[in-house]
């Protein structure tokens, strides 16, 4: 039956578990933004529970997890069973294995129309490669979230696949954020202390390893500027590890919503050593906060050097600390450099990447 605008879609978004990450908060948001529109989204998770269930819940969206691994026939099953349930004409797959997993149910149940976002620089390699190549062919559309990873996904999808940038986007009205004094209070962050921060995964793509080694390499216990970490990942035991004794390192876990205590911090830190569309990033710009980052051609897709951030060259450990500890010591560069992310932040409001989304949640539909 054909959509017509303003008529209810059913979306089902496909995830690898329930955790906390930057993803699973942004597929939460737009299903939550789209909803409004007509967009019946739900979401089927493959793998962990975790707390990204709450979040959905808060924004009465319906979840639902099968708790497998990988790509096998009670996995598939399982989609295709979450699909029929909630009568669901487009599958949404965010990233590699949930995708191949979408294409391969669609065999199950032709009627589905699929797509994926690839939201990081991940080229699939051997046999993988192969197999992408051929489920690019029954994909309707693979939505590259910036320039760099379009380019990746056309060096092995075949000719004529479609690949549109909806670049990502976060929320930027100021109810998103606490304000400055409450958000230093729920960090623990000591009065007259300058805050560098970081939100994401303790995991070795993101380099909080490097971005440890850094901080204590130049201001190991100084009690006037302190690191703060937020998220937990494969890498926390070995972090703390290393931080053991020195005083002004802590880790905050995961923080539902950690978006909202940005405005605390006085620099925003991002040592990731590959990157697609950072939500954190864009987050920290729309809190109004300098960055500091390794000189990755995603990140420069929304950060200039000396205009909105620091970016040092991937894997210089004098340059990353050089560059914290200038940031630490210049008040008057951090607020130029944080006033012009604030600006740049409006061209990465989530609103547009809504309206990209629901187009073509429409389209698809109109298919099925």
């Amino acid at each position: 039956m054909p959509t017509f605008p303003g008529m209810a879609v059913r979306v089902a978004h496909l995830i690898y578990g329930l955790g906390l990450g930057g993803l699973e908060q942004l597929v939460v948001h737009l299903a939550a933004r789209s909803h409004a529109r007509g967009i019946e989204s739900s979401i089927v998770a493959l793998g962990r529970d975790g707390p990204t269930r709450e979040l959905a819940g808060r924004q009465g969206i319906d979840v639902e997890l099968l708790p497998v691994d990988g790509m096998s026939l009670p996995a598939l099953m399982g989609i295709r069973r979450a699909l029929e349930k909630r009568g669901a004409a487009v599958l949404h797959a965010h990233d590699l294995g949930p995708w191949l997993n979408g294409v391969a149910v669609r065999a199950l149940r032709p009627k589905t129309r699929v797509m994926a976002t690839f939201h990081e620089q991940r080229n699939p390699e051997g046999k993988k490669r192969h197999a992408a190549a051929l489920a690019a062919r029954a994909t309707d559309v693979l939505v590259a979230c910036g320039d760099k990873v379009q380019k990746d996904i056309l060096g092995w999808a075949p000719s004529g696949a479609r690949v549109p940038i909806i670049a990502n986007g976060v929320p930027l009205d100021r109810a998103a954020f606490a304000p400055r004094e409450a958000a230093r209070a729920e960090l623990g962050i000591p009065e007259g202390a300058i805050a560098v921060g970081y939100a994401g995964g303790l995991r070795e793509i993101k380099g909080p390893d490097k971005l440890l080694q850094a901080f204590l390499d130049r201001f190991a216990d100084r009690g006037d500027v302190h690191l703060i970490l937020i998220g937990s990942g494969s890498m926390e035991e070995s972090l703390r590890a290393a931080a053991n004794g020195h005083a002004n390192v802590h880790f905050k876990g995961l923080i539902p919503d950690a978006a909202r205590l940005l405005t605390g911090l006085d620099v925003y830190a991002q040592a990731s050593l590959s990157e697609g569309r950072s939500l954190s990033m864009l987050e920290a710009m729309g809190a109004g906060l300098p960055t500091l980052a390794h000189d990755l051609v995603p990140v420069r897709e929304i950060h200039g050097h000396e205009e909105t951030a620091l970016l040092v060259p991937l894997g210089d450990r004098t340059a990353l600390g050089a560059a914290l500890e200038r940031l630490v010591a210049d008040a008057d560069l951090r607020a130029k450099l944080g006033a012009r992310a604030r600006e740049r932040a409006r061209q990465h409001s989530i609103e547009p990447m809504v309206d990209a989304y629901e187009s073509l949640y429409r389209e698809l539909a109109a298919r099925a």
